[in-house]
Protein backbone atom coordinates (compact mmCIF):
# COMPACT_ATOMS: atom_id res chain seq x y z
CA UNK A 1 0.00 0.00 0.00
CA UNK A 2 1.40 3.20 -0.96
CA UNK A 3 1.66 6.22 1.57
CA UNK A 4 -1.01 7.90 -0.06
CA UNK A 5 -3.29 5.31 0.24
CA UNK A 6 -2.43 4.75 3.90
CA UNK A 7 -3.42 8.24 4.68
CA UNK A 8 -6.45 8.15 2.53
CA UNK A 9 -7.68 5.25 4.10
CA UNK A 10 -6.74 6.31 7.76
CA UNK A 11 -8.54 9.71 6.93
CA UNK A 12 -12.10 7.67 5.98
CA UNK A 13 -11.91 5.62 9.21
CA UNK A 14 -14.37 6.47 11.63
CA UNK A 15 -13.38 8.49 14.66
CA UNK A 16 -12.48 6.49 17.60
CA UNK A 17 -14.83 6.17 20.64
CA UNK A 18 -12.44 7.68 22.62
CA UNK A 19 -12.03 10.73 20.16
CA UNK A 20 -16.26 10.34 20.02
CA UNK A 21 -16.26 10.60 23.76
CA UNK A 22 -14.09 14.02 23.95
CA UNK A 23 -15.94 15.58 20.77
CA UNK A 24 -19.31 15.08 23.07
CA UNK A 25 -17.91 16.22 26.07
CA UNK A 26 -16.85 19.53 24.69
CA UNK A 27 -19.95 20.04 22.92
CA UNK A 28 -21.71 19.52 26.42
CA UNK A 29 -19.14 21.57 27.86
CA UNK A 30 -19.79 24.62 25.26
CA UNK A 31 -23.71 24.31 26.03
CA UNK A 32 -24.42 27.46 28.05
CA UNK A 33 -27.20 26.63 30.50
CA UNK A 34 -29.80 29.85 30.90
CA UNK A 35 -30.84 30.47 34.91
CA UNK A 36 -34.24 30.54 33.69
CA UNK A 37 -36.81 28.90 31.55
CA UNK A 38 -40.18 28.13 30.83
CA UNK A 39 -40.19 24.36 30.65
CA UNK A 40 -37.27 21.88 32.10
CA UNK A 41 -37.44 18.01 30.71
CA UNK A 42 -35.47 15.84 32.47
CA UNK A 43 -34.24 13.07 30.36
CA UNK A 44 -33.54 13.31 26.97
CA UNK A 45 -34.56 10.27 25.35
CA UNK A 46 -37.84 9.27 23.20
CA UNK A 47 -40.43 10.66 25.22
CA UNK A 48 -38.15 13.76 26.57
CA UNK A 49 -37.26 14.36 23.40
CA UNK A 50 -41.22 14.11 22.18
CA UNK A 51 -41.90 16.85 25.13
CA UNK A 52 -39.47 18.95 23.99
CA UNK A 53 -40.22 19.92 19.98
CA UNK A 54 -44.01 19.95 21.28
CA UNK A 55 -42.79 22.39 24.06
CA UNK A 56 -40.39 24.60 22.55
CA UNK A 57 -42.98 24.79 19.35
CA UNK A 58 -45.85 25.83 21.46
CA UNK A 59 -43.42 29.07 22.45
CA UNK A 60 -41.34 27.53 25.25
CA UNK A 61 -38.18 28.15 26.58
CA UNK A 62 -37.49 25.00 27.00
CA UNK A 63 -34.45 23.45 28.38
CA UNK A 64 -33.55 19.66 28.35
CA UNK A 65 -31.60 18.12 31.26
CA UNK A 66 -30.00 14.89 29.36
CA UNK A 67 -27.38 12.93 32.20
CA UNK A 68 -26.11 10.79 28.93
CA UNK A 69 -23.74 13.36 26.95
CA UNK A 70 -26.30 12.93 23.82
CA UNK A 71 -30.01 13.07 23.75
CA UNK A 72 -31.65 9.73 22.45
CA UNK A 73 -29.07 7.58 22.62
CA UNK A 74 -31.29 4.87 24.37
CA UNK A 75 -33.09 5.18 20.40
CA UNK A 76 -30.72 3.79 18.68
CA UNK A 77 -31.30 0.20 20.62
CA UNK A 78 -34.55 -0.30 20.01
CA UNK A 79 -36.09 -2.77 17.21
CA UNK A 80 -32.65 -4.39 16.87
CA UNK A 81 -30.88 -1.06 15.38
CA UNK A 82 -34.41 -0.27 13.29
CA UNK A 83 -36.34 1.55 15.87
CA UNK A 84 -39.76 0.00 15.45
CA UNK A 85 -41.66 3.39 16.40
CA UNK A 86 -45.04 2.41 16.87
CA UNK A 87 -47.71 0.33 15.60
CA UNK A 88 -50.59 0.06 13.51
CA UNK A 89 -53.01 -1.24 16.06
CA UNK A 90 -51.97 0.58 19.46
CA UNK A 91 -55.26 -1.30 21.03
CA UNK A 92 -54.88 -0.09 24.82
CA UNK A 93 -55.30 -3.23 26.42
CA UNK A 94 -51.71 -3.82 25.26
CA UNK A 95 -50.92 -1.89 27.80
CA UNK A 96 -50.57 -2.49 31.48
CA UNK A 97 -53.35 0.47 32.93
CA UNK A 98 -55.27 0.30 29.79
CA UNK A 99 -58.30 2.81 30.93
CA UNK A 100 -55.36 5.22 32.17
CA UNK A 101 -53.52 4.50 28.77
CA UNK A 102 -56.99 5.18 26.58
CA UNK A 103 -57.64 8.09 28.58
CA UNK A 104 -54.06 10.27 28.00
CA UNK A 105 -53.76 8.75 24.24
CA UNK A 106 -57.35 9.41 22.49
CA UNK A 107 -58.76 8.02 19.45
CA UNK A 108 -56.36 9.53 17.44
CA UNK A 109 -53.57 7.93 19.29
CA UNK A 110 -51.29 6.42 16.10
CA UNK A 111 -52.58 9.44 13.59
CA UNK A 112 -51.20 11.65 16.30
CA UNK A 113 -47.80 9.69 16.64
CA UNK A 114 -47.53 9.98 12.32
CA UNK A 115 -48.15 13.38 12.42
CA UNK A 116 -45.93 14.36 14.74
CA UNK A 117 -43.44 12.27 12.76
CA UNK A 118 -44.80 13.57 9.79
CA UNK A 119 -43.82 17.73 10.87
CA UNK A 120 -40.39 15.68 11.72
CA UNK A 121 -39.64 15.22 8.37
CA UNK A 122 -39.28 11.46 8.62
CA UNK A 123 -41.08 8.72 6.29
CA UNK A 124 -42.98 5.90 7.90
CA UNK A 125 -43.42 3.01 6.82
CA UNK A 126 -45.83 -0.36 7.88
CA UNK A 127 -44.89 -3.80 7.43
CA UNK A 128 -46.85 -6.43 7.06
CA UNK A 129 -47.38 -7.43 10.89
CA UNK A 130 -48.68 -4.18 11.58
CA UNK A 131 -45.07 -2.71 12.74
CA UNK A 132 -44.15 0.91 11.94
CA UNK A 133 -40.49 1.76 11.18
CA UNK A 134 -38.72 4.94 9.54
CA UNK A 135 -38.25 4.28 5.66
CA UNK A 136 -34.73 3.92 6.04
CA UNK A 137 -34.88 1.02 8.84
CA UNK A 138 -32.00 2.71 10.93
CA UNK A 139 -32.78 4.11 14.67
CA UNK A 140 -30.40 7.17 14.05
CA UNK A 141 -32.58 8.63 11.72
CA UNK A 142 -35.88 8.77 14.37
CA UNK A 143 -33.04 10.03 16.47
CA UNK A 144 -31.35 12.36 14.47
CA UNK A 145 -34.32 14.36 13.10
CA UNK A 146 -35.87 14.51 16.78
CA UNK A 147 -32.83 16.53 18.17
CA UNK A 148 -32.93 18.18 15.04
CA UNK A 149 -36.35 19.41 15.26
CA UNK A 150 -35.91 20.24 19.21
CA UNK A 151 -33.14 22.04 18.39
CA UNK A 152 -34.55 23.75 15.55
CA UNK A 153 -38.11 24.86 17.92
CA UNK A 154 -35.16 26.53 20.09
CA UNK A 155 -35.17 24.16 22.62
CA UNK A 156 -31.44 23.91 25.17
CA UNK A 157 -30.47 20.17 24.88
CA UNK A 158 -27.90 19.90 28.31
CA UNK A 159 -26.17 17.12 27.90
CA UNK A 160 -23.74 15.39 30.55
CA UNK A 161 -25.89 16.84 33.28
CA UNK A 162 -28.23 15.30 36.44
CA UNK A 163 -31.15 16.95 38.05
CA UNK A 164 -29.22 16.07 40.82
CA UNK A 165 -31.90 17.66 43.65
CA UNK A 166 -35.18 19.58 43.02
CA UNK A 167 -36.67 22.49 45.25
CA UNK A 168 -40.10 24.30 44.41
CA UNK A 169 -40.34 27.97 44.43
CA UNK A 170 -43.15 31.17 43.95
CA UNK A 171 -43.05 30.38 40.66
CA UNK A 172 -42.09 27.02 39.53
CA UNK A 173 -39.32 25.02 40.54
CA UNK A 174 -35.40 25.36 40.89
CA UNK A 175 -32.96 22.46 39.91
CA UNK A 176 -29.65 21.59 40.62
CA UNK A 177 -27.44 20.08 37.99
CA UNK A 178 -24.32 17.94 38.61
CA UNK A 179 -22.10 17.25 35.80
CA UNK A 180 -21.32 13.79 34.96
CA UNK A 181 -18.48 14.86 32.41
CA UNK A 182 -15.13 15.61 34.11
CA UNK A 183 -14.22 19.59 34.66
CA UNK A 184 -18.17 20.51 34.95
CA UNK A 185 -18.98 22.49 37.48
CA UNK A 186 -22.83 22.58 39.29
CA UNK A 187 -25.60 24.77 37.58
CA UNK A 188 -28.87 25.89 39.24
CA UNK A 189 -32.26 25.89 37.11
CA UNK A 190 -35.33 27.65 37.73
CA UNK A 191 -38.16 26.61 35.35
CA UNK A 192 -41.92 27.47 36.01
CA UNK A 193 -42.97 23.66 34.85
CA UNK A 194 -41.06 20.47 34.93
CA UNK A 195 -41.38 17.32 32.93
CA UNK A 196 -40.10 14.01 34.28
CA UNK A 197 -39.10 11.72 31.34
CA UNK A 198 -36.28 10.15 33.23
CA UNK A 199 -37.45 6.72 32.13
CA UNK A 200 -37.31 3.24 33.88
CA UNK A 201 -35.94 3.54 37.18
CA UNK A 202 -34.96 7.58 37.13
CA UNK A 203 -36.87 8.30 39.88
CA UNK A 204 -35.54 10.34 42.16
CA UNK A 205 -37.00 13.40 41.15
CA UNK A 206 -40.25 12.07 41.49
CA UNK A 207 -39.70 10.73 44.85
CA UNK A 208 -38.42 14.31 46.34
CA UNK A 209 -41.72 15.59 44.98
CA UNK A 210 -43.63 12.72 47.38
CA UNK A 211 -45.16 11.60 44.24
CA UNK A 212 -46.55 7.50 44.68
CA UNK A 213 -44.05 5.02 43.07
CA UNK A 214 -44.92 1.39 41.89
CA UNK A 215 -41.43 -0.38 42.80
CA UNK A 216 -39.97 -1.09 38.97
CA UNK A 217 -38.87 -4.14 37.89
CA UNK A 218 -37.63 -5.34 33.86
CA UNK A 219 -40.23 -6.33 32.05
CA UNK A 220 -39.59 -7.49 28.10
CA UNK A 221 -37.31 -9.86 28.87
CA UNK A 222 -36.36 -13.76 29.13
CA UNK A 223 -38.38 -16.33 31.29
CA UNK A 224 -36.09 -18.50 33.59
CA UNK A 225 -37.80 -21.82 33.79
CA UNK A 226 -38.20 -25.67 34.98
CA UNK A 227 -39.39 -28.35 33.59
CA UNK A 228 -37.10 -29.15 30.54
CA UNK A 229 -33.66 -29.78 29.67
CA UNK A 230 -32.96 -25.82 28.44
CA UNK A 231 -29.63 -27.04 27.93
CA UNK A 232 -29.84 -29.27 25.80
CA UNK A 233 -32.34 -27.44 23.72
CA UNK A 234 -30.63 -24.32 23.35
CA UNK A 235 -30.74 -22.52 20.10
CA UNK A 236 -33.72 -24.46 19.26
CA UNK A 237 -36.90 -22.49 18.13
CA UNK A 238 -40.44 -23.73 18.09
CA UNK A 239 -44.12 -21.68 17.05
CA UNK A 240 -46.05 -22.21 20.53
CA UNK A 241 -49.28 -21.38 22.53
CA UNK A 242 -48.54 -20.24 25.75
CA UNK A 243 -51.02 -20.00 28.86
CA UNK A 244 -49.71 -18.21 32.06
CA UNK A 245 -51.46 -19.83 35.21
CA UNK A 246 -51.38 -18.52 38.39
CA UNK A 247 -53.84 -20.30 41.38
CA UNK A 248 -55.92 -22.39 38.67
CA UNK A 249 -56.41 -19.39 36.70
CA UNK A 250 -54.77 -18.32 33.05
CA UNK A 251 -53.85 -14.74 33.67
CA UNK A 252 -52.06 -14.12 30.29
CA UNK A 253 -51.69 -16.21 26.67
CA UNK A 254 -49.57 -15.51 23.84
CA UNK A 255 -49.00 -17.12 20.37
CA UNK A 256 -45.82 -16.74 18.31
CA UNK A 257 -41.81 -17.98 18.07
CA UNK A 258 -40.40 -19.11 21.28
CA UNK A 259 -36.40 -19.40 21.37
CA UNK A 260 -34.93 -22.04 24.31
CA UNK A 261 -31.81 -21.09 25.95
CA UNK A 262 -30.10 -22.77 28.90
CA UNK A 263 -31.92 -20.96 31.50
CA UNK A 264 -35.71 -21.16 30.07
CA UNK A 265 -37.31 -19.09 27.30
CA UNK A 266 -36.90 -15.96 25.21
CA UNK A 267 -38.26 -14.96 22.00
CA UNK A 268 -41.62 -12.28 22.17
CA UNK A 269 -43.71 -14.88 23.51
CA UNK A 270 -41.46 -15.14 26.63
CA UNK A 271 -41.00 -10.71 26.66
CA UNK A 272 -44.59 -10.52 26.49
CA UNK A 273 -45.44 -12.65 29.35
CA UNK A 274 -42.72 -11.36 31.51
CA UNK A 275 -44.84 -8.46 31.78
CA UNK A 276 -47.39 -10.53 33.87
CA UNK A 277 -45.03 -13.63 35.17
CA UNK A 278 -43.90 -14.36 38.61
CA UNK A 279 -41.88 -16.53 40.25
CA UNK A 280 -44.08 -20.10 41.28
CA UNK A 281 -46.41 -19.55 37.89
CA UNK A 282 -47.24 -22.19 35.69
CA UNK A 283 -46.19 -22.17 32.03
CA UNK A 284 -48.02 -24.59 29.51
CA UNK A 285 -46.99 -25.08 26.13
CA UNK A 286 -48.90 -25.97 23.29
CA UNK A 287 -45.99 -26.92 21.05
CA UNK A 288 -48.65 -27.93 18.00
CA UNK A 289 -50.62 -24.75 18.17
CA UNK A 290 -51.60 -24.99 14.46
CA UNK A 291 -52.37 -28.86 14.52
CA UNK A 292 -55.34 -29.61 16.67
CA UNK A 293 -54.86 -33.27 19.40
CA UNK A 294 -56.60 -35.61 16.87
CA UNK A 295 -54.67 -34.76 14.08
CA UNK A 296 -51.46 -34.37 16.03
CA UNK A 297 -51.97 -38.22 16.89
CA UNK A 298 -52.89 -38.93 13.64
CA UNK A 299 -49.84 -37.96 11.81
CA UNK A 300 -47.59 -38.86 14.50
CA UNK A 301 -49.69 -42.82 14.14
CA UNK A 302 -48.49 -42.88 10.75
CA UNK A 303 -45.35 -41.01 10.58
CA UNK A 304 -43.52 -40.92 13.72
CA UNK A 305 -42.83 -37.61 15.30
CA UNK A 306 -40.29 -36.09 12.42
CA UNK A 307 -43.33 -34.39 10.90
CA UNK A 308 -44.43 -32.58 13.79
CA UNK A 309 -41.25 -31.87 16.59
CA UNK A 310 -37.60 -30.91 15.68
CA UNK A 311 -35.54 -34.11 16.91
CA UNK A 312 -34.24 -32.14 19.73
CA UNK A 313 -37.69 -31.17 21.94
CA UNK A 314 -39.10 -35.12 20.13
CA UNK A 315 -36.33 -36.72 22.35
CA UNK A 316 -37.03 -34.47 25.70
CA UNK A 317 -40.47 -35.63 25.32
CA UNK A 318 -40.23 -39.41 24.75
CA UNK A 319 -40.53 -41.88 27.61
CA UNK A 320 -39.72 -45.71 27.39
CA UNK A 321 -42.52 -47.66 25.62
CA UNK A 322 -43.90 -44.40 24.28
CA UNK A 323 -45.79 -44.64 20.98
CA UNK A 324 -45.14 -41.49 18.33
CA UNK A 325 -48.53 -40.68 18.59
CA UNK A 326 -48.13 -40.38 22.64
CA UNK A 327 -45.35 -37.89 22.35
CA UNK A 328 -47.68 -35.77 20.16
CA UNK A 329 -49.98 -36.04 22.61
CA UNK A 330 -47.51 -34.83 25.11
CA UNK A 331 -46.26 -31.97 22.94
CA UNK A 332 -49.99 -30.11 23.06
CA UNK A 333 -48.90 -29.63 26.49
CA UNK A 334 -45.74 -29.37 28.01
CA UNK A 335 -45.51 -27.73 31.53
CA UNK A 336 -42.97 -25.56 32.76
CA UNK A 337 -42.49 -23.73 36.40
CA UNK A 338 -41.12 -19.98 36.06
CA UNK A 339 -38.60 -18.96 38.45
CA UNK A 340 -38.11 -15.59 37.25
CA UNK A 341 -36.80 -13.46 34.89
CA UNK A 342 -33.51 -13.79 33.32
CA UNK A 343 -31.08 -11.74 31.23
CA UNK A 344 -32.69 -8.90 32.78
CA UNK A 345 -29.59 -6.23 31.33
CA UNK A 346 -31.47 -6.64 28.33
CA UNK A 347 -34.47 -6.10 28.95
CA UNK A 348 -36.50 -3.74 26.56
CA UNK A 349 -38.37 -1.44 29.37
CA UNK A 350 -39.03 -1.12 32.90
CA UNK A 351 -42.51 -1.78 34.43
CA UNK A 352 -43.18 0.21 37.57
CA UNK A 353 -42.67 4.39 38.06
CA UNK A 354 -45.10 6.79 39.11
CA UNK A 355 -48.67 5.74 40.04
CA UNK A 356 -51.19 6.69 37.33
CA UNK A 357 -53.49 7.55 39.92
CA UNK A 358 -51.12 10.34 41.09
CA UNK A 359 -51.35 11.71 37.72
CA UNK A 360 -53.90 13.94 35.33
CA UNK A 361 -54.63 12.05 32.21
CA UNK A 362 -55.74 14.96 30.22
CA UNK A 363 -52.40 16.71 31.13
CA UNK A 364 -50.49 14.10 32.96
CA UNK A 365 -49.96 16.66 35.44
CA UNK A 366 -48.80 15.44 39.00
CA UNK A 367 -52.00 16.12 41.22
CA UNK A 368 -49.09 16.46 44.20
CA UNK A 369 -46.91 18.73 42.75
CA UNK A 370 -48.88 21.19 40.58
CA UNK A 371 -46.17 22.32 37.54
CA UNK A 372 -44.86 18.97 37.32
CA UNK A 373 -45.78 16.49 34.62
CA UNK A 374 -44.63 12.91 33.82
CA UNK A 375 -44.26 10.92 30.41
CA UNK A 376 -42.84 7.90 29.10
CA UNK A 377 -41.02 4.92 31.35
CA UNK A 378 -40.81 6.92 34.10
CA UNK A 379 -45.01 6.50 34.63
CA UNK A 380 -46.16 3.15 35.59
CA UNK A 381 -47.19 1.75 32.04
CA UNK A 382 -45.47 -0.69 29.95
CA UNK A 383 -46.67 -2.19 26.66
CA UNK A 384 -46.17 -5.69 24.46
CA UNK A 385 -43.44 -5.72 22.02
CA UNK A 386 -44.17 -4.51 19.03
CA UNK A 387 -43.68 -0.93 19.20
CA UNK A 388 -46.04 -0.01 21.86
CA UNK A 389 -43.56 1.09 24.23
CA UNK A 390 -42.08 3.83 21.95
CA UNK A 391 -45.60 4.66 20.88
CA UNK A 392 -46.79 5.53 24.32
CA UNK A 393 -43.22 7.60 24.78
CA UNK A 394 -44.11 9.61 21.95
CA UNK A 395 -47.83 10.65 22.54
CA UNK A 396 -47.40 10.97 26.56
CA UNK A 397 -44.24 13.16 25.83
CA UNK A 398 -46.14 15.03 23.59
CA UNK A 399 -49.09 15.48 26.17
CA UNK A 400 -46.91 16.13 28.76
CA UNK A 401 -44.61 18.85 26.66
CA UNK A 402 -47.76 20.64 25.54
CA UNK A 403 -49.53 20.69 28.72
CA UNK A 404 -46.25 21.90 30.54
CA UNK A 405 -45.95 24.90 27.78
CA UNK A 406 -49.61 25.93 28.77
CA UNK A 407 -48.95 26.00 32.53
CA UNK A 408 -45.95 27.84 31.81
CA UNK A 409 -47.77 30.53 29.88
CA UNK A 410 -50.15 31.27 32.12
CA UNK A 411 -47.64 31.88 35.06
Amino acid sequence: MSPRTRNASRTNRRPSRLARERELVARAQSVKVPSQADVAIAGGGASGLAAAVTAAEAGARVVVVERGLACGRSILATGGGRCNLANADLSAERYRNPSFVSAVCGRRFLADVRDFFSACGLAVAEEEDGRLYPVTREASSVREVLVAQALKAGATLACGREASGISRTAGGFCLELAPTFEGGRKEVLCTRSIVIATGGGGDSLAGALGLPLVATRPALCPLACEGLDFPALDGRRARVAATLVRDGAAIARETGELLFRPYGISGIVSFDLSRSAQPGDRLMLDLLPEVDARTARELAARGGTAGLLNDALAAQLTQRGDLPEDVAARAKAVELRVTGTADERRAQVTAGGIDVGALDASTLGCRAAPGAFACGEAVDVDGACGGYNLAWAWKSGMVAGASAARLAGRR
